[in-house]
């Protein structure tokens, strides 16, 4: 969704796992945050992936991170994403979330990423955090145990549906990173 903390978490997560850089690309979002705008930017690359004359192999998988805290405005990504072979990894409030995860299981609800934020530090789990600023080198090797929390964490079928901008907090990255992890 930016150039910031996801982008920094998934290129420490290739590293730490020895994930070959030509075998996942990570695209920030060219500063469009909006999810239409982020689903938009991974169409126009898968896209140029598959096109004739791009020099590469199309890609298998396109993910796009996206925080829960749009709502309403995810509805319109959502669509456009299933309609191209888009998959969705929605963390609510925010990915600071799925980083907390790393820390413990938690699914107390926050009413901005400022109070998911403030929930990673409060357990002394990370001080200081910054969006775009924190080294999670030392954070993705946890990234299986996040998984198992985050899926164990997972309501569907709650009050408005199974999306996971419906339920307050969640995240959906175990998907992408259970399929990178394979």
């Amino acid at each position: 969704e930016d150039e910031k903390s996801a982008v920094h978490y998934f290129v420490a997560f290739r590293e730490h796992f020895g994930i070959d850089a030509t075998s996942v690309r990570i695209a920030g979002s060219g500063g469009r945050t909006q999810p239409i705008q982020v689903v938009d930017k991974a169409i126009e690359l898968k896209s140029k992936a598959e096109s004739a004359n791009s020099g590469t192999e199309p890609f298998e998988e396109v993910w796009c991170v996206i925080d829960g805290d749009f709502g309403t405005k995810i509805i319109n990504a959502r669509s456009s994403a299933m309609a191209n072979g888009v998959k969705l990894a929605v963390s609510t409030k925010c990915f600071e979330y799925w980083i907390l995860l790393h820390f413990k299981e938690s699914d107390t609800a926050t009413h901005n990423c400022d109070e998911t934020i403030k929930l990673l530090e409060q357990g002394k789990h990370v001080t200081k955090y910054e969006k775009g600023k924190y080294d999670f080198k030392l954070v993705v090797p946890e990234a299986p145990v996040a998984s198992l929390r985050a899926e164990k964490l997972r309501k569907p079928g709650i009050q408005r549906g199974d999306l996971p901008e419906n339920q307050n907090l969640c995240s959906e990255v175990y998907f992408l990173v259970n399929a990178l992890l394979g």
